[in-house]
């Protein structure tokens, strides 16, 4: 039989047939997924950094798009190991970006930071590529990639958070997702945790340089998220969701950060998530994933 010279969309159907065979016609709600594999996004001495892109590919209209920082105590991280996670988003019709950035064996604090913002320029200067509307950027993180993402999205025109070249006297993203992330390392461990938060090893300790973190509170007080907070200074909507029995990052971190937004006047949703550990399943379940499309599909202009 010779070949067909048309399009997919007008291939026709087969009128073959088998006695007993069960016809489908599922409904397709979401979307084929792309992967843009180590995108060099910002280069840090010798080392290059990269950003693994996900997003739906069979649209062509320019869509949201989500940056997210990963998780990793502030250390180095495997970001590649998200994407199969992360791809839940990307088939709701979000482009996402997972960030690599610096660990703090690499960088202190506020490396992390600077490349997240990073990120974020990239995005923007590169929308056109990768399908992507630039006023609808959200940064999203998970345990210490939500604290870089909270400090990203709350420092604009701070000069010490700030690289020359991309400086800005207003928010950078449309809004900010917080998966459990720590809030002040000077009170991680005013509750129970199955990690010492204080001492030169912890990974906030790491993150001021391998200190003492009660003993060296002039270098911890550039890291606390609060203190960004104010009635005066604009800050993007905040989602917030952690686990009742997380044994890591306490329960009372999201607490207090929910409170000091509250007090300030923010625009802040806190989700207690009843039962869920540290980074369960439970972030991942449709009920979460439900409420972070609403609330980003409510801020796109």
């Amino acid at each position: 039989m010779e070949l067909l010279n048309i399009t997919r969309e007008n291939f026709p159907m087969s009128t073959a047939s088998s006695e007993g065979m069960l016809p489908l016609t599922p409904h397709v709600d979401n979307y084929e997924i792309y992967y843009k594999e180590d995108i060099p996004y910002v280069k840090r001495g010798d080392r290059q950094l990269y950003l693994q892109i996900i997003g739906p590919a069979d649209t062509d209209s320019r869509l949201p798009c989500i940056v997210f920082i990963p998780g990793s105590a502030f250390h180095e991280q495997n970001v590649k190991e998200r994407v199969p996670g992360l791809s839940y988003l990307a088939m709701r019709g979000f482009v996402v970006a997972a960030l690599e950035y610096r660990g703090s064996e690499c960088a202190i604090f506020p490396a992390q930071v600077l490349d997240a913002k990073a990120g974020v320029s990239y995005i923007r200067e590169h929308a056109d590529e990768y399908g992507i509307n630039p006023e609808n950027i959200f940064l999203m993180g998970d345990s210490s990639g939500a604290h870089t993402a909270m400090m990203a999205a709350f420092s604009y025109g701070v000069k010490a958070l700030e690289e020359d070249d991309r400086r800005s006297d207003r928010r950078i993203v449309r809004g900010v997702i917080n998966h459990y992330g720590p809030t002040n390392f000077l009170t991680m461990n005013d509750e129970p945790s199955s990690r010492d938060h204080r001492t030169p090893d912890s990974p906030e300790g790491c993150e001021i340089g391998g200190k003492a973190v009660l003993e060296h509170p002039e270098l911890v007080q550039p890291a606390i998220i609060a203190n960004y907070v104010n009635k005066e200074k604009e800050l993007p909507p905040i989602l917030m969701f952690h686990g009742t029995n997380d044994e890591l990052v306490p329960f009372g971190q999201g607490c207090e950060l929910y409170e000091a937004l509250k007090n300030a006047g923010k625009d802040a949703v806190f989700y207690q998530v009843i039962g869920a550990h540290h980074g369960g399943r439970e972030f991942w379940s449709r009920e979460v994933l439900d409420i972070e499309e609403a609330f980003i599909r409510k801020l796109c202009k």
